[in-house]
């Protein structure tokens, strides 16, 4: 056996495996000789961010898009800033494995006062903080290092949510014979035949002559069933939706596209759709307060079908465990099937948005999110910032094609601009678009910086509407609390190396002036673009206005 190949290279060789080409975080005293691996490897890439939560967050975006990532921290002060990054993968399936450089096991055993430790002695504070919003957990030792590794990515690959590792220097250096199976060797179909073909009898019972309509959310993704779906619909005529958080799903283009439904909050022609078919088929729905207006859909159990991660049900009846995939699978075959599927008739017609205000005149949000969806193409990513740009974007058509992000249930702002790095990364043939308001950039700006050194060229579209508007919707429209600094955002990129050669700096305060700054920003993809927009301090997107009435808090 050669005495070369070590732990830290199994552990890299298995991220690799898992789908990984690069690596995120912040280097720190306790992860730099193993991060000499990464640097080693002819799989990996280090991509250094300029702090652990920005590094959580780019693990995150690029997860999205690859479907596993991996990031570096130190022990304690490294890994307790990525935690706010790690719930919010976890609250929305991100797969994302954070790998802790901890402490020598010799200074472990010492019980002294280690820097980056509380001063205790003790050392698997931190492992437990992170129990909550992990799904498996491992200290990795040279007995256990191939059975824990292996454990940890395939429960993250398995249940498409974060894992950690701790890992000492001296632990990493240990030697190690190079994995001989296969990850995804014991990933077991969890489908039980007999549920299966009850659910499929019922699927023949319940379905015919019902009128119907389709609702996908954040699951088909997250599961990579994207193209199954779209199988089912390119072969039956039912119309469809979405919720937010399952945005560009599916084509908003087709007339069969109902719009993005939000509960009370949603177009009346989506309420229709929804609310009153006989028979509403959801795909991987997961409810939460902000996609629903505060959980305000109004949808009788009893005429529902549901596909869930391992369940299906049908009028409230549970058939399990069945993977989606195969609950889809089996939906598909039966509405092709020679039963009658009937379906649900708009009850007035979809048009296609007028502009409200002139060209020449300032922006309105009712027009702004429009114009932006326009300039679109099928090779973009969009991440929308959890504010009026997530609201303002939900509520209009993309173009088939692009894959748009927002992060409705954690909602951590500042999320989007590290998120939208990493999607990049994980997608070099697509080009990042992020959405995002003056004070969310705020939170995590810095990692402008890395975006001009990985010369991932985004399209920075920055709200500037003096403070934090989605809160003065919900509460204190005129509290101080809601104002931000002051910023120049002209010049804010080049405090982190933009140039002429490598960025492109706009302002748009009109429509016409907007839809030519897009153009521009559409032509240069050479480089990053800044575009900033200003917008009314009090305008908000009217999905938004709705919505915030329906969060607003109540009196006693």
């Amino acid at each position: 056996m050669s005495q070369q190949y070590t732990i830290a290279d199994y552990l890299f060789d298995r991220i690799a495996e898992a789908g990984a080409s690069e690596i995120f975080g912040v280097p720190g005293d306790f992860n730099l000789t193993f991060l000499d691996n990464i640097i080693a490897s002819d799989k990996l890439r280090w991509v250094g961010n300029t702090n652990e939560l920005n590094a959580g967050y780019a693990a995150d975006g690029y997860a999205r898009e690859r479907g596993f990532a991996a990031m570096v921290t130190t022990f304690g002060v490294g890994e307790l800033s990525a935690i706010n990054a790690t719930a919010g993968s976890f609250a929305e399936y991100a797969p994302v494995l954070h790998i802790v450089g901890a402490p020598s096991t010799a200074l472990q055993d010492s019980k002294r006062r280690i820097h980056h430790s509380l001063g205790d002695g003790v050392f698997n504070h931190f492992i437990k903080m992170v129990e909550p919003v992990t799904v498996a957990r491992a200290q990795i030792t040279p007995e256990n290092a191939a059975s824990e590794i292996d454990r940890v990515i395939r429960l993250i690959l398995k249940k498409h949510r974060p894992g950690y590792l701790m890992l000492s220097p001296d632990v990493a250096r240990q030697p190690i014979y190079p994995p001989t199976t296969k990850l995804d060797d014991s990933q077991e179909d969890i489908t039980s035949q007999a549920a299966l073909a009850d659910f499929k009898q019922a699927l023949i019972e319940f379905l015919p002559n019902k009128t119907m309509t389709l609702m996908a959310d954040l699951m088909v993704h997250r599961l990579g069933l994207q193209n199954q779906l779209k199988a089912l619909i390119a072969d039956t005529d039912i119309p469809y939706t979405t919720l937010s958080w399952g945005k560009t799903l599916l084509d908003e283009n087709s007339e069969r596209w109902a719009g993005t439904y939000a509960g009370v909050a949603s177009r009346p022609v989506v309420k229709d759709m929804v609310e009153n078919c006989e028979c509403l088929i959801k795909i991987g729905v997961q409810y939460t307060d902000t996609t629903t207006a505060g959980f305000s859909q109004d949808i009788d159990e009893n005429v529902v079908v549901d596909l869930h991660y391992e369940r299906a049900s049908i009028a409230g009846k549970n058939f399990a465990p069945i993977a989606l995939k195969d609950a889809l699978k089996t939906l598909h075959e039966v509405m092709t099937s020679d039963i009658n599927i009937v379906p649900k008739k708009f009850c007035e017609e979809v048009k296609p948005h007028e502009q409200h205000g002139k060209d020449d005149e300032a922006i309105r949000q009712d027009d702004l999110w429009h114009i932006i969806a326009d300039a679109l193409d099928d090779k973009n990513l969009v991440f929308s910032e959890q504010g009026t740009a997530y609201f303002g974007i939900s509520d209009v058509r993309l173009p088939e094609g692009v894959t748009s992000y927002g992060q409705p249930m954690w909602g951590s702002i500042g999320y989007t601009l590290p998120a939208s790095l990493g999607g990049a990364i994980a997608s070099p043939h697509k080009r990042s678009i992020l959405l995002i308001g003056d004070g969310s950039a705020l939170l995590t700006i810095q990692e402008i910086a890395v975006m001009i050194q990985e010369r991932i060229n985004p399209v920075i579209v920055l709200i500037n509407n003096d403070g934090y508007t989605v809160e003065r919707a919900i509460h204190g429209e005129n509290q101080y609390y809601n104002d931000i600094p002051k910023c120049d955002w002209q010049l804010m990129p080049k405090a982190f190396g933009a140039n002429d050669d490598n960025s492109l700096l706009l302002k748009a305060e009109t429509a016409g002036e907007l839809k030519d700054a897009l153009k521009q920003a559409a032509a240069a993809k050479d480089k990053l673009v800044m575009l900033e927009v200003i917008a009314g301090k009090h305008d908000i997107p009217p999905l938004l206005a709705d919505i915030s009435a329906a969060l607003k808090p109540k009196a006693n």
